[in-house]
């Protein structure tokens, strides 16, 4: 593993800039969609959370979504769960691993777990280099008034990395740090969890509007950050194209459907590091 490791920090080293910019677009935040008053109302977001800084309060939400809200791995399809951090308590909470999720369903409950109290928050997406690889993750970013900068939280894990002096780190930080090789410190000792990420922390995308159920809203446009020389068009399409050959039967029909959507595309919103973690 460890030549591995040395390839995925290197391919992070090489792509390191993040200056390129397409377009401006701005990020919005709804903290009071109708849906969080049930949310808040059915469970115990707000004394979970507690009273002590927006950073406390995110790491408090954090365990608890990680420890109700299980991951169920591969084993089962749950892609009839509406993407919505009700529907999906309704479904998993406190009910094991049979009733598990997948990490962007586990991140969809912390998001708006924090958005219902007013804490800035948005799913991040976290993608590799190749192609060739189905594995993909997805965390959960918040904005820290106190730190100035966005902290990436990931809930299916309930890790998050940490500098030095144990300030937890953006994703651009903890990216920087294994492209060079860096000092990183997980809250829980995990070396496979920091070869996970090394593999992950390639490129990234959000959606750009933040809310209750902000997978099912209308016109939402989906905001890339790549390094500057990679072609994500031609990343995207030959993954569909993978995926077409290795996925269940029954799949093969999304794959190809999603393929051809790419090749209609000239190309992707994307933003530079500094805008898009703005």
């Amino acid at each position: 593993m460890k030549t591995e490791y040395r390839l995925l920090i290197g391919a992070l080293k090489v792509f390191h800039d993040f200056t390129d910019n397409q377009t401006k677009r701005v990020f919005t935040y709804n903290y009071n969609a109708p849906g969080f008053s049930e949310l808040l109302a059915k469970y115990p977001i707000q004394e979970v959370a507690g009273n002590g800084s927006e950073i406390e309060k995110a790491l408090n939400l954090l365990n608890w979504c990680s420890k109700n809200v299980l991951h169920g791995g591969d084993a089962k399809d749950v892609e009839f769960i509406p993407k919505t951090s009700l529907d999906i308590l309704n479904y998993a909470y406190q009910k094991g691993r049979e009733n598990g999720v997948y990490c962007r369903l586990q991140a969809i409950v912390f998001t708006e777990c924090c958005l219902a109290l007013g804490i800035k928050s948005r799913i991040l997406h976290c993608l590799p280099f190749s192609p060739y690889d189905f594995d993909t993750h997805v965390v959960s970013i918040v904005w820290t008034d106190s730190l100035k900068k966005w902290i990436m939280l990931d809930p299916g894990n309930h890790r998050y990395f940490m500098d030095e002096n144990h300030t937890i780190l953006s994703p651009m930080e903890i990216r920087e740090r294994l492209a060079n090789d860096e000092y990183l410190k997980c809250n829980v000792q995990d070396d496979n969890y920091q070869y996970y990420m090394a593999k992950n922390l390639f490129y990234f995308k959000s959606l750009q509007n933040n809310t209750f159920g902000s997978d099912l809203c209308d016109g939402q446009e989906t905001i890339y950050c790549i390094p500057k020389g990679f072609n994500v068009l031609e990343r995207e399409t030959a993954y569909c194209e993978y995926a077409i050959k290795n996925c269940p039967p029954h799949l093969v029909s999304d794959w190809e459907r999603a393929l051809d959507e790419f090749k209609k595309r000239t190309g992707f919103i994307h933003m530079s590091a500094d805008l898009f973690f703005a």
